[in-house]
């Protein structure tokens, strides 16, 4: 790619606008002008660094080359419509993009497309579509590519977060069981007196440990109730104005298209193991004090002050 002063080496895409914007975040990182729209195909849109590499502005003309696929040399010139800043030095300084119609007609590919990037409603599942996409592609000879294969540095990463999210969650359990034992210990010792008049009528021992188990899990159904309410609107909240972790991502500015604003979704699958987790832990902790409570003295614990 060239300017009027100087040329760089960059990675062109044409795109289709609509669905672009159904694919990546690319349309709201514009500082300056505006994405690209359907029917625009003599204008590029180019990262912050590049411009700054480049000593282009908007609304001025860059000159692009690149090999067609006969093997010919395709040019064009471009008008700048905006400039996007990802927060990735790696991206803003390499990546540039077109129309679909406007790359098909530089590099000779008529109708073709070199790639289609597909986003699922469940990332988990890419392998799985990727496998069943499989046996339909190869019989055009194209190959269906899950994420991870695409930026094995990003899925390392991803990988890492994971195992210490794993840690954190066993942790957080820990505390929780224990604070929760706390909270029913507390309970059954304000309650003794009431304990022992109801085993001196007559209650059995069973019954006690029954009632102090369902009050424990009436208080964690509230609590998980206000719980993920609380967790699905701040969720909500910073999935549309996103959550700034520049601060902590420096170390990963050089990866492509990875960008320091995160966009955090409600996923409900990911919340259903550790509530049930988190919920039968709960119950587990407090057999024990619910076991002192029946094992409780009747004349004892009514003298109990």
């Amino acid at each position: 790619m060239s300017s009027a002063t100087k040329s760089v080496g960059v990675v062109l895409y044409g795109i289709d606008p609509a669905l672009e914007r159904g694919i990546t975040i690319l349309h709201r990182t514009f500082v300056e002008g505006a994405a690209l729209e359907a029917g625009a195909d003599r204008d590029i849109v180019i990262g912050r660094r590049l411009a700054e590499k480049l000593g282009i502005r908007l609304g001025e003309k860059l000159v692009v080359m690149a090999p067609g696929v006969a093997g010919e040399l395709g040019t064009a010139a471009f008008r700048v419509r905006g400039i996007f800043a990802t927060e990735s030095s790696a991206f803003d300084g390499a990546m540039v993009f077109v129309t679909l119609p406007a790359s098909q007609r530089m590099l000779g590919l008529g109708q073709r497309v070199s790639s289609i990037n597909l986003r699922l409603a469940d990332r988990v599942e890419v392998d799985g579509v990727a496998a069943r996409l499989t046996p339909l592609l190869d019989k055009e000879g194209l190959v269906a590519s899950p994420w991870p294969r695409l930026l094995p540095r990003v899925a390392d990463m991803l990988g890492l977060v994971r195992a210490i999210r794993t840690v954190i969650v066993a942790v957080f359990f820990l505390v929780v069981a224990l604070a929760v034992m706390n909270t029913v210990f507390m309970a059954v010792a304000e309650r003794t007196r009431e304990f022992g008049v109801m085993m001196a009528l007559g209650t059995p021992p069973d019954a006690v440990v029954r009632m102090v188990v369902y009050e424990t899990v009436v208080l964690m159904l509230v609590a998980s109730v206000i719980g993920y309410a609380v967790g699905a609107s701040v969720v909500a909240l910073f999935g549309s104005i996103g959550l700034d972790l520049s601060g902590f991502y420096r170390n990963y500015s050089a990866i492509p298209g990875l960008t320091g604003i995160v966009y955090p979704q409600f996923v409900a699958g990911n919340l259903v193991g550790p509530g049930i987790g988190l919920f039968l832990a709960s119950v587990a902790v407090s057999l024990y004090p619910a076991a002192k409570a029946a094992r409780l003295e009747p004349t004892a614990a009514i003298r109990h002050t």
